[in-house]
């Protein structure tokens, strides 16, 4: 298999190829929009831990930083641009409509921020905190000033989830190149009958 038209995704790919070819960059950028995410989410989480903003619903009040929801929004928001950007150009290679499929990305990455980025991140952090006894802020390791924590950790865990999960929703809701395709081949198909009809009338 040629190297260059493996990168580039040429035509000359077979179906198996060009499959693997898919999963391999996901997993490149994948990896690259989970680094992307996680050093958004340490720098807001510096930068702002000594603050608070607060989120009154009635009589309860949230501190979406101390809850780590305001971090992970940011951070996600940061990370969806990187993935839709990479996604379009170099896994799914997709032509289709820009506007129709960062609208359909978007939604489906909502769909993880709340499955996975909050609601699996905070289910470890309680597992964490209540059933083990460990306090998220407890420090894992420090190198060259810059402290782990156990919260940092179960971000990366968490992300493995967050990578699967929009791997499968980009394939069938986002990238779906089966109506794209169906569409073109259509336009083939009219513009051959209409040349046809041409020519016989010529006739």
């Amino acid at each position: 298999m040629n190297i260059k038209a493996f990168i580039r995704g040429d035509s000359t790919l077979n179906p198996s190829q060009k499959k693997s070819r898919e999963v391999f960059f996901y997993l490149v950028f994948g990896a690259l929009t989970t680094l992307v995410n996680m050093v958004s989410f340490i720098i807001f989480d510096k930068l702002f831990d000594a603050r608070h903003v607060f989120l009154a619903m009635g009589s309860l009040h949230f501190d979406l930083l101390g809850e780590d929801v305001l971090n992970l929004t940011v951070a996600w928001i940061v990370a969806v641009i990187f993935a839709f950007i990479t996604n379009r150009a170099f896994v799914f290679a997709s032509k289709g409509p820009i506007l129709k499929e960062f609208a359909g990305f978007v939604t489906s990455r909502i769909v993880t921020l709340i499955a996975f980025e909050i609601g699996t991140f905070k289910l470890c952090i309680l597992i964490l905190q209540n059933g083990f006894g460990i306090d998220k802020g407890v420090v894992l390791f420090s190198v060259l000033g810059l402290t782990c924590t156990y919260k940092y950790l179960v971000k990366l865990i968490n992300s493995i989830l967050i990578v699967i999960g929009n791997y499968v929703l980009s394939k069938i809701f986002v990238f779906n190149k089966s109506d794209f395709t169906r569409k073109e081949d259509g336009k083939k198909t009219d513009i051959s009958q209409n040349e046809e009809c041409d020519a016989n009338s010529e006739q």
